[in-house]
């Protein structure tokens, strides 16, 4: 798994890794993804959003998610778990949904940041420990529930440290910077087959301008059509390096009306036509 990603998963997979395989194009992740940085530093980029990763960090995305590094230093190095969605939806059922939002909106954490208790970083590694040893090795019996009880026990650990350490952050969270966390994990779900602003404004319950306005003044005067765009693109970009694909088959998937549609979108947002892009990417 040192030189390349699934992009998904019957079973919990674990791997000590520097992540190769996705700086050179982003990947899809079908299943659920917890990357954990022990070393050096490096960006993840899921197309509308990015994390910089350093030792201490870690990146829990529930959904599945489009995922490229950017930029890692020599020495960066990951401990990275995929789970199974199955798995996933039956750890969550007992787990408050209040502390699920907020992983969901907060996926970024740093276990070694000043409000963070001493031991916690070393908690961590010691559940890393234990997915190391559980899941590198065949388990001929039980191993849904051995799963299953693993990110169970793990997620509620977690669960007992995050909301005290960031209590008072998430109470001066406002309703908008609320709705732009909302707002960026719909892109982030959605835009492959939705592209205009008024589908998020309507699953957020409120109108394309008080959207706009709200998005304008988190993201430095940025749309919400523009922070679209930039994820399709993404997405389009994923799918490209899929060489199986014709263009007019990732135009249809990506619901575009035509594959030149499609074209003209992608060439004014990245100076390349779609065949360009996939021929530099050789």
């Amino acid at each position: 798994m040192n030189k390349a990603f699934f992009s998904d998963t019957e079973d919990i997979q674990y791997a000590e890794t520097d992540m190769a395989g996705l700086e050179r194009n982003a990947c899809r992740f079908g299943c659920d993804i917890q990357i954990v940085c022990t070393d050096g530093t490096a960006e993840i980029s899921t197309g509308v959003q990015s994390y910089r990763m350093r030792t201490g960090t870690e990146l829990f995305l529930l959904g599945g998610s489009l995922l490229q590094l950017v930029g890692p230093s020599p020495d960066f190095k990951a401990r990275v778990l995929l789970y199974p969605k199955d798995v996933v939806i039956k750890a969550l059922l007992p787990i408050d949904s209040v502390f699920l939002n907020y992983l969901h909106e907060h996926p970024f954490i740093d276990h070694l940041s000043s409000g963070a208790p001493k031991d916690e970083w070393d908690n961590v590694m010691l559940w890393m420990n234990m997915a190391r040893l559980l899941f590198t090795r065949p388990i001929p019996n039980f191993r849904r529930l051995l799963e299953q009880n693993f990110l169970q026990s793990m997620l509620m650990c977690l669960y007992n440290n995050v909301p005290r350490k960031r209590t008072i952050e998430v109470k001066e969270t406002s309703r908008k910077q609320v709705l732009c966390h909302q707002f960026l994990r719909l892109v982030r779900e959605n835009s492959a087959q939705e592209h205009q602003v008024p589908f998020y404004a309507e699953r957020l319950c409120i109108s394309s301008r008080y959207l706009g306005d709200i998005v304008a003044e988190n993201f430095n005067g940025i749309t919400p059509k523009q922070l679209i765009d930039k994820q399709l693109v993404a997405e389009i970009k994923v799918q490209l390096d899929n060489p199986l694909l014709s263009v007019s088959e990732i135009a249809q998937y990506l619901n575009f009306p035509e594959h030149t549609s499609m074209s003209r979108f992608f060439k004014r947002n990245t100076g390349m036509s779609p065949m360009e892009y996939r021929a530099s990417n050789k």
